[in-house]
């Protein structure tokens, strides 16, 4: 009880439009820029952005993921 006065649990970060790699995958292909799960998750990992597990699903950002895509496409 003593430790958690004085080493409080941080804030869970909330993403409002969580998406999984999975379904940014779908996304992907219906535009006619596919771009595997793994590439996601590997590019997701390089460019350091923050996920949330909610259960099984591990979610980001998927305005956040957007622009990783178009980055990967498109270039910087």
């Amino acid at each position: 009880m003593a430790i958690a006065a004085l080493h409080p649990s941080p804030t869970p970060r909330v993403i409002e439009d969580g998406v999984t790699l999975k379904e940014a995958e779908a996304l992907f292909v219906e535009t006619g820029y596919p771009v595997s799960e793994s590439t996601l998750r590997r590019l997701a990992k390089e460019a350091g952005l923050k996920s949330v597990r909610r259960g099984q699903r591990v979610e980001y950002s998927d305005s956040e993921i957007l622009e990783l895509h178009a980055r990967h496409v498109f270039g910087d």
